[in-house]
């Protein structure tokens, strides 16, 4: 008898902590992390289209700051280099890049595996270069994403990205790639 109450209360003892270090991964902290990804490029327009076709398999990285606020929303502050857009027949590419302020929404689905939604808005410089053409805009756009993250320990997670960046300086651009992040908890 003394050995299981012995035995169940070993169990008790490890099921609490396990529980306790599930809520700590969720409690109040900072965190920062890198991606990398390729990014496709919208519509450019029929005065583009028409005159040329388009290479848009590009490589975008970026980098964010966060912090969780509750279990459930964290905010984060970010850079994103979205790419280069190159002109098949003519002589010119677009790129754009962002700076990033967006809420982002988790919900655990196992222990260490979370799906998220993400609603934010960027301010964007989108340049046109080419022989003759010499253009850019700048201005405030938003974005939606969706992702799934992993933790891989109680510092270190990486997470699978979509994000949808509406109207830089004309088109709409998606995001798809990786990211390593880490927690200062």
């Amino acid at each position: 008898m003394k050995k299981i109450s012995l035995a169940a209360s070993l169990m008790f003892a490890v099921s609490t902590a396990s529980i306790a270090a599930d809520t700590n991964a969720h409690e109040p902290h900072f965190y920062g992390g890198i991606n990398l990804g390729m990014t496709s490029w919208g519509s450019l327009g029929s005065d583009v289209t028409n005159a040329t076709g388009i290479d848009d398999s590009n490589v975008s990285w970026g980098g964010f700051a966060g912090v969780q606020t509750l279990p459930w929303l964290a905010f984060e502050f970010g850079y994103q280099n979205l790419g280069e857009a190159d002109l098949k027949n003519v002589s010119g590419s677009y790129d754009a890049q962002t700076i990033n302020l967006t809420a982002k929404f988790s919900y655990d689905v196992a222990p260490q595996l979370a799906i998220y939604g993400k609603l934010g808005t960027q301010w964007y410089d989108w340049n046109a270069n080419g022989s003759g053409v010499y253009s850019n805009d700048n201005g405030w756009t938003p974005h939606l994403g969706a992702g799934l993250a992993y933790e891989f320990n109680k510092n270190w997670s990486g997470a699978l990205d979509y994000t949808w960046y509406n109207d830089i300086g004309g088109p709409d651009i998606s995001y798809f790639g990786i990211a390593a992040i880490y927690h200062w908890r």
